[in-house]
């Protein structure tokens, strides 16, 4: 009995942590007719900054997502997190994502008039999961609605559109969630026509709460998990950590710099990602 209370109150002590790495930005949310959102910035943030809009997975909400949006707004990037389908767990409709990603680009900086951020210098639009599946789709067919796209294990592309603008995709090598390996980031990356990354984690599994399972997985970018899928144990804040360098080097390389592998490489990551770039096929 003793032991069992002591793992309850460590478990309940890491939630806590948790909690406090969520206040660490600002952030408001946000209803308009297209869907709802959810808009982290950092209180200092640059006066011109990228934004980086992600549509929500299946199930999700957009207080799903508050340690990745931490972690990037570390970078002074804004984060707007969009469920363009509210009350409905479907969130693979690229029209909807469209009007909502058009809402959010229309009426961001107004919404942001009392911080520091007073323009945007690029629109970097991606999803989660199924939101990801959304984003491909919606960027593919709406020239100019994008100028890269970041999506993390986005479900399913195995047929979604071409993408030409300059993209980064997070994906893992094991199937879980439902979702196939082969058909997620991978499938992403091969359907990119240009400047492209794809920063995939290697499979791990370890034993935890829920037996033996994969230490990182599909729903591993939420806070939380996904509903009906978690390996129990919580995301380590370095993952988070790796994932917004991974994307702050993408966009310095896409729009300041030089593309290149080397450029694109995550600096001493603590999470096991093979890179893989342009040509180089996973």
């Amino acid at each position: 009995m003793k032991k069992l209370f002591t793992v309850t109150a460590v478990f309940l002590l890491a939630i806590c942590f948790a909690t406090a790495e969520n206040a660490q930005a600002n952030y408001f949310d946000k209803s308009v007719s297209a869907g709802n959102v959810r808009v982290y910035y950092s209180p200092t943030c640059p006066a011109t900054s990228e934004a980086i809009l992600i549509g929500v997975g299946t199930s999700m909400l957009t207080s799903s997502y508050g340690n990745l949006a931490n972690a990037l707004t570390n970078y002074g990037y804004i984060v707007v997190i969009m469920d363009h389908n509210p009350g409905n767990m479907v969130k693979t409709d690229a029209t909807k994502y469209k009007n909502l990603a058009l809402a959010v680009k229309a009426n961001l900086v107004s919404w942001l008039a009392s911080t520091n951020c007073k323009a945007i210098a690029h629109w970097i639009l991606g999803g989660h999961s199924a939101g990801g599946q959304a984003a491909q789709n919606a960027v593919s067919s709406t020239p100019g609605l994008a100028q890269a796209i970041f999506s993390i294990d986005p479900y399913n592309c195995s047929n979604t559109g071409v993408v030409t603008v300059p993209a980064l995709y997070w994906g893992f090598d094991v199937t879980s969630c439902f979702v196939t390996k082969e058909d997620a980031a991978e499938a992403a990356y091969y359907g990119s026509d240009g400047k492209r990354a794809f920063q995939r984690v290697a499979k791990k599994y370890v034993w935890g709460p829920c037996g033996y399972s994969p230490k990182f997985f599909h729903c591993s970018f939420c806070d939380g998990h996904c509903p009906a899928c978690t390996n129990c144990m919580l995301t380590p804040n370095y993952f988070f950590t790796d994932v917004a360098n991974s994307v702050y080097k993408f966009i310095k390389a896409a729009f300041y710099g030089t593309w290149s592998k080397s450029n694109l490489a995550i600096s001493n990551p603590s999470t096991p990602v093979t890179l893989f770039v342009d040509k180089d096929l996973p």
